[in-house]
């Protein structure tokens, strides 16, 4: 199981692509020394990541799911339309599924409860 890291702290896209790069690097090549893979490829296939803004979208590109539990700006919508298996948007306000609601269930999908 990997670590949930939260990013937020920090507005810069690429110190958060760095981080959350070097943490699926770490953890997922860390017992096996011959896996020969690039921090990015990692992401693609082991990393997912709650996000929410313009800030976040270098990393939701990056990672293998991106979940979005509002959606804060047009690129963000847009980046949602033009990749659906990658960028998911876990808001649904006919359903009542807003805010903390919006971000739980981002979270039961992770954790494959949904």
């Amino acid at each position: 199981m990997f670590p949930s890291v939260n990013f937020s702290l920090t507005d810069k896209p690429l110190l958060q692509l760095k981080s959350c790069a070097y943490l699926a690097h770490k953890f997922a090549s860390g017992a096996d020394e011959t896996m020969v893979k690039t921090s990015h490829d990692l992401l693609g296939e082991y990393a997912v990541c709650i996000c929410d803004d313009d800030n976040d979208l270098e990393m939701a590109l990056a990672c293998s799911r991106a979940y979005l539990p509002s959606v804060t700006s047009e690129s963000m919508a847009e980046a949602a339309k033009e990749n659906p298996k990658q960028i998911y948007i876990t808001q649904n306000k006919e359903e009542g599924i807003v805010g903390v609601t919006a971000t739980e269930k981002a979270l039961r999908i992770i954790l494959g409860e949904a």
